[in-house]
């Protein structure tokens, strides 16, 4: 399994908290994970990745990128990293791979089945908001392991409209969910997107000011373990047919 998947594995399970005298003390498992999005000038973004350091890191785009061998020794082994491209073909996600990235994300068009074969990399497809919703079901069938929805149209406050958005994928997809978000959620913001299936945000660290994303990044550490649904009642509160309206057959 990939580094990444396993830490949104113990995020979505949540870690619980060694106790006893001498045990050992771990790390400190976030609400949410927090993966640092480079795609602008790749300098100043390293720079920020390694102030930051997120859960994971993905770099966008190939121009002015160094070879794969430097990219996945900046890294190092602390922060798993891959890159988000825009098409993927079999050979360059093997060639990703060899290279160390525990990661890639890639777009649903063009993008051949067996681009997508090779175990030990996490899979994240990237998806836009507004998808049909036979799309939406269709995904659970995919050999993907993430999905990573764009929400880059959304300006703060967040609305329920938002997260209506949000859930409408998540009630649908048995998948690692991650949202993209072109501003940071405040903390009250936080849980809410946590309670419609979310497992991760996605921020630029290019676009953002760095004193903000150490603060999401405090934020997530200090967010309060999942609350499991109250004895006698289902999970889900609400029909799916609240998020997306289906067509009835005349």
């Amino acid at each position: 399994m990939s580094k990444f998947l396993d830490r949104l594995e113990r995020i979505s399970l949540g870690a619980p908290v060694p106790m006893g005298f001498g045990m050992p003390r771990t790390k400190k498992t976030p609400g949410m994970a927090l993966v640092g999005l480079v795609s602008g000038d790749y300098t100043a973004g390293m720079g920020a990745l390694a102030k930051l350091v997120p859960d994971a890191a993905l770099i966008s785009g190939s121009n002015g990128l160094p070879t794969l061998k430097k990219l996945g020794r900046s890294f190092g082994e602390e922060i798993p990293w891959g890159l988000r491209v825009s098409s993927l073909t079999e050979e360059e996600a093997r060639t990703y791979q060899g290279e160390g990235s525990d990661l890639v994300a890639f777009s649903l068009e063009g993008t051949p089945v067996s681009a997508v074969a090779p175990d030990g990399m996490a899979r994240i497809l990237c998806i836009e908001a507004g998808m049909p919703i036979e799309q939406i079901r269709a995904l659970d069938a995919l050999p993907i392991d993430v999905v990573l929805l764009s929400m880059t149209g959304v300006s703060a406050p967040w609305t329920l409209a938002n997260l209506a958005t949000i859930a409408g994928v998540g009630q649908r997809v048995d998948k690692y969910l991650l949202v993209e978000v072109p501003e940071l959620p405040v903390a009250k913001d936080l849980e809410a997107i946590r309670e419609v299936g979310v497992q991760g945000l996605v921020a630029d660290v290019s676009a953002v000011a760095p004193g903000s994303l150490a603060g999401l990044k405090a934020a997530l550490l200090d967010m309060p373990r999942k609350r499991p649904p109250a004895k006698g009642r289902a999970a889900a509160i609400l029909p799916n047919s609240v998020f997306f309206p289906e067509p009835v057959a005349g």
